[in-house]
């Protein structure tokens, strides 16, 4: 017979142990049922301004705790776009021209379409032109005719097309000049910084000017002519280009006096496969962040929630409209 002491004792320790496992299984409940960040991966180009855009996009999508974003820098957009068509990355980030270069197979992608990609946002313009040294006697693109000029590009041909395009706003091509073969933009600038080429594209508010400025004592930048004619000739070369009147402003090196640069519109893109969830996730992130991308640097001064769904002439993924029309920044059809 059970006396009554041990019955209570009994009783009082199947308690406890039942209060024990109870909060054991609430504690392992929470540890296997939360459902884990997703690991995603933008293409990105390794040490150019592309890469400060992605940098700034992996970190303010990646604080806030949903989905963790991995930068994926690459020689240059032809390794990473057909990844990203192709299913291997879920995200990456190129200018417009590139853009729709890659998906219609041309120029850069000549014969080799990405009918795969949709834009997720439109992120901000970037102005773009040759900088010279001050001193240089180089004062326009007609200048540089018989002067020796970058050329090859061989790991990132975007800049052929550009050196292209520009040259034809003055009506040359890479014929009137006298050419140097470089492998991509690292060694364009190397050559540039140390005099052996007198010009080099880059971009406007790229941290690379303020190492070209130390190195040359000084750097300005080219001012094309905007004429209708000039910019046919940029238009046959880089889609979706324009030109733009900028001025003096601290903290973008090159701009001694107004200059007209080329402009287009960086972009962020993803595969049509990507989950839905996923890419409401990101431009979610970038809408609710804006200020947190404005102070990774001068390239994203001008971002703007408003401007994220621009209409730029490629579709756009269903969880960036979804997420859009919540927001009531969707443009209308016409």
């Amino acid at each position: 017979m059970v006396s009554p002491r041990m019955g209570q004792g009994s009783g009082m320790r199947t308690s406890k142990e039942l209060k024990f496992w109870a909060l054991v299984f609430v504690a392992v409940c929470l540890v296997s049922c939360t459902e884990p960040a997703h690991m995603v991966g933008i293409g990105t180009t390794k040490g150019s301004s592309t890469g400060q855009v992605s940098t700034a996009i992996a970190k303010v999508v990646s604080a806030r705790g949903d989905m963790q974003v991995r930068t994926q820098p690459m020689a240059g957009t032809i390794q990473y776009i057909p990844s990203v068509n192709a299913g291997q990355l879920e995200f990456g980030v190129a200018n417009i021209a590139q853009l729709t270069f890659a998906v219609e197979g041309k120029a850069l992608f000549e014969g080799h379409p990405n009918p795969h990609l949709r834009m997720v946002a439109t992120l901000m313009p970037f102005r773009v032109g040759l900088l010279v040294a001050q001193d240089s006697d180089i004062h326009s693109v007609a200048d540089l005719k018989g002067k020796t000029v970058p050329s090859g590009f061989r790991a990132a041909p975007l800049f052929k097309v550009l050196f292209e395009g520009f040259l034809a706003t003055e009506k040359l091509s890479y014929e009137d000049v006298r050419q140097v073969p470089v492998s991509g933009r690292a060694q364009m600038w190397e050559l540039f910084m140390q005099g052996k080429v007198p010009t080099a594209i880059v971009t406007l508010g790229d941290a690379g000017a303020s190492q070209m400025e130390a190195a040359l004592g000084g750097v300005r930048y080219l001012s094309f002519d905007d004429s209708p004619q000039a910019l046919a000739a940029l238009n046959k070369h880089v889609p979706g280009t324009s030109f733009e009147l900028m001025r003096p402003t601290p903290g973008l090196t090159g701009l001694v006096a107004p200059t007209n640069l080329m402009y287009y519109d960086y972009t962020l893109f993803a595969g049509k496969d990507v989950p839905d969830q996923w890419v409401h996730l990101v431009v979610q992130a970038l809408y609710e962040d804006a200020e947190g991308l404005r102070i990774t640097g001068p390239l994203w001064a001008e971002f703007t929630i408003q401007g994220m769904s621009k209409d730029v002439g490629v579709e756009y993924h269903p969880g960036a409209i979804r997420f859009y029309q919540e927001m009531g920044i969707w443009p209308d059809p016409m």
